[in-house]
């Protein structure tokens, strides 16, 4: 569980007590008697400075209870901290064709660089392309969905029909996350 704490200001013990006062104690009941050495929950609370003592404090307002606690203050610990970034992709119209020519899946980029592993292809990283050729401004209706199958990779480059208007496409990366861009034809 992640409780962000009052943003604008020290965090105190009086900003526990809805957290305290809306905690499961049911859920916590089982969970300690399924695991009596286990803590019942773990938290994070996120703040902005806090007063000292915080994390004890609540371990002590939920006693018999053991949680595991974290305060992470993003003003001392600001290398802990990952902000959740758009994707970017460069798709230009060459010969009749659509042609996505790089795709950034920020976040799913930024992991894999935690995990030191190296991407030949931008088209590894894509779990599926969707195009609507006449897009109306409102609900994408993909025409054109290239969904690869288990060890190939999607196609990156499409023929662009001639009745072709707005396009719109809706890149998926392998996080589920997506990326939405539009592209004048015609």
């Amino acid at each position: 569980m992640i409780k962000v704490m009052p943003v604008n200001r020290i965090a105190t013990r009086q900003d526990l007590n809805e957290l305290i006062r809306n905690f499961d104690y049911k859920a916590f009941e089982r969970r300690h008697a399924e695991h009596p050495t286990r803590p019942v929950e773990r938290i994070t609370l996120v703040c902005m400075g806090h007063e000292p003592g915080l994390a004890a404090h609540l371990q002590q307002e939920v006693s018999p209870y053991v949680l595991d606690v974290e305060v992470v203050d993003i003003l001392r610990d600001k290398q802990e901290l990952q902000f959740k970034r758009d994707s970017e992709a460069r798709i230009v119209i060459q010969d009749n064709y659509l042609v996505i020519e790089q795709f950034y899946p920020m976040n799913l980029l930024s992991k894999l660089s935690l995990q030191q592993e190296n991407v030949e292809d931008w088209r590894e990283l894509v779990e599926s392309v969707m195009i609507d050729w006449n897009y109306d401004g409102a609900v994408l209706q993909p025409a054109l969905v290239d969904i690869p199958d288990n060890n190939n990779l999607v196609e990156g480059r499409y023929l662009i029909p001639e009745d072709a208007g707005t396009i719109r496409i809706k890149i998926t990366d392998l996080l589920s996350e997506s990326l939405e861009k539009e592209v004048q034809y015609g």
